[in-house]
């Protein structure tokens, strides 16, 4: 089965796209889509080094409505900020400890962040230990990764399987490399 489809959730996606995109569920629309969605997995199988398990696809299904939801309500947030004085604004930029491992668990986690209107993934340590985020406002650091790591990380946590590892997240000096 891996032969015929060696990324089967790209292939339901990529066919579901297809669907969206052409607006039909014409069987020439379904067939074509199939097709693409054969095809393109079949060819970049090779270039797919990153594995990760979804452990709990309840739990990924949970994590995306978050993730909708906190994107609409950020928006509204930081145009409000924006939109307000500038001198109010208390942009920060902060490491973040990381409990997840492995690299598609922890792109997913920059991503989200990056996605979030008001803060953006600025860069993860080569060891994947931790990664540097930017806050549009952060009056309280500590509160601010106490946050991302409860709604972001937490869940994700749950979706791949893995265990919190015990460290602590603490604010630290942007300036000081480890």
């Amino acid at each position: 089965m891996r032969r015929i489809l060696p990324q089967p959730l790209l292939s339901l996606i990529l066919l579901i796209s297809w669907l969206v995109i052409n607006n039909s569920v014409h069987p020439a629309s379904i067939v074509m889509g199939a097709i693409v969605a054969l095809v393109i997995p079949w060819i970049t199988h090779r270039f797919w080094e990153i594995r990760a398990v979804v452990k709990s696809p309840v739990a990924l299904l949970g994590y995306l409505g978050v993730v909708m939801v906190d994107i609409i309500r950020a928006n509204f947030v930081v145009a409000r900020q924006v939109l307000g004085p500038n001198r109010a604004l208390r942009s920060q930029l902060f490491r973040m400890d990381l409990h997840l491992q492995g690299a598609l668990p922890v792109s997913i986690l920059a991503a989200t962040i990056t996605l979030t209107p008001g803060t953006v993934s600025c860069r993860i340590s080569p060891d994947q230990s931790h990664l540097w985020v930017h806050a549009l406002h952060a009056d309280d650091l500590t509160e601010e990764i106490a946050e991302i790591k409860q709604r972001y990380e937490s869940r994700l946590l749950r979706v791949f399987g893995q265990t919190a590892n015990g460290a602590t997240s603490q604010p630290s000096n942007p300036g000081a490399e480890s």
